[in-house]
């Protein structure tokens, strides 16, 4: 499995435009939804699938492409938004073009999966209060995008409605304390999905953050989440929901609200999607460098090679989810967790409820 994209991947991405990125990656999930499933867990992500594909088809229905962005913050559950998204994206450009005038719907594009099956505590509309617009100074957008995560590049021939320049709308909330490899990945995602994204700083807290991007973005209306149901204050969430009193105003979109850990990890994994090289270091919900460790459900049991190692104080060896490196900056130091930790994706065993076991918060 690869985590990331190697430098000739990446480069052979960049020269695809948006349209044939989504048509690469709806042909390779179209491939999958096709086959017979052989287990229980790829059933569970074939229906879910379908289910996510048909929400988010209904969201591009009602706003379009340019009144929709994307929050993405380089995590597994966001990934698989992504990967999802861009593939309902190729079956909105390809029927926008072939039929302009009778447009495009999620019936007519998933006509297989019940409409009923997609929830809403608040039908999807393009009705949202003026109060987005007011006006912030520039000072409080302290965060613009870094050279690596900048937005260049432009395309030709897209259909209208589509973001400027032909990328996504993309917000990147991001910890005070970023880690090292997400921001990398972050960077890899931008270049390889076409991603306009612009990145904040969560230490004003994710309610400010996502006003002054509306504030600067006025046309969006709904915004794209990775929540699923286990998150905290994802219980009662459906696939479209308003934003609460005191938020700024926009429709909440959850597609993989109804996923369920294996669910995400048998989708990145059966469809060879890179992602995060800390997943494989024993990280299971990523955070800041200064809240997020290893989960310690995936510490290795030692064997005598790592007995002097883990005595140092590279591994955990309490479990009780302290930090693992005495200098959690140190990427060469990061890497050696291989050997003390396995990967996110063999944590199976009553994996919802132990998914944050390596989170301070």
């Amino acid at each position: 499995m690869t985590t990331a994209l190697s430098n000739g991947a990446a480069s052979a991405a960049a020269n695809e435009d948006l349209p044939a990125v989504c048509r690469r990656i709806n042909s390779k999930l179209t491939a999958f939804l096709s086959k017979p499933p052989t287990t229980d867990r790829i059933r569970s992500v074939q229906e879910h699938t379908r289910i996510s594909l048909l929400a988010i088809a209904k969201a591009l229905e009602v706003y379009g492409l340019d009144h929709i962005a994307l929050s993405f913050n380089g995590g597994k559950d966001c990934l698989v938004l992504l990967i999802l998204f861009l593939a309902v994206l190729d079956e909105y450009f390809t029927l926008d073009a072939q039929k302009p005038t009778t447009g495009f719907t999620a019936a007519r594009v998933y006509p297989d999966t019940p409409e009923s099956l997609v929830t809403a505590s608040t039908h999807p509309s393009l009705s949202v209060h003026a109060e987005n617009t007011n006006s912030h100074s520039d000072q409080e957008n302290e965060n613009t995008p870094p050279a690596q995560l900048n937005r260049n590049g432009s395309l030709n021939g897209v259909p209208n409605g589509t973001a400027v320049s032909g990328k996504i709308h993309t917000v990147y909330i991001h910890s005070s304390h970023p880690f090292a490899e997400v921001d990398e990945f972050v960077a890899q995602c931008v270049q390889s999905y076409h991603l306009d994204l612009l990145r904040y700083d969560e230490k004003g807290g994710m309610k400010h953050a996502f006003q002054v991007y509306l504030s600067q973005n006025p046309k969006v209306k709904a915004i794209f989440v990775g929540t699923r149901r286990t998150d905290p204050h994802g219980g009662n969430l459906k696939h479209f929901d308003m934003t609460d009193g005191g938020w700024p105003v926009f429709m909440r979109c959850h597609p993989v609200i109804d996923w369920c850990y294996g669910d995400v990890w048998g989708f990145l994994r059966e469809l060879d999607i890179p992602y995060c090289s800390l997943y494989d270091l024993g990280y299971t919900s990523l955070g800041g460098t200064t809240d997020t460790h290893p989960n310690p459900a995936l510490q290795r049991r030692p064997s005598l090679d790592h007995v002097e190692g883990m005595a140092n104080g590279d591994c955990v060896v309490d479990g009780e989810g302290t930090s693992p490196l005495q200098d959690e900056a140190t990427k060469e130091r990061r890497k050696s967790l291989v050997a003390c930790f396995r990967p996110a994706y063999e944590l199976e065993y009553e994996a919802d409820s132990k998914e944050r076991l390596g989170r301070d918060r």
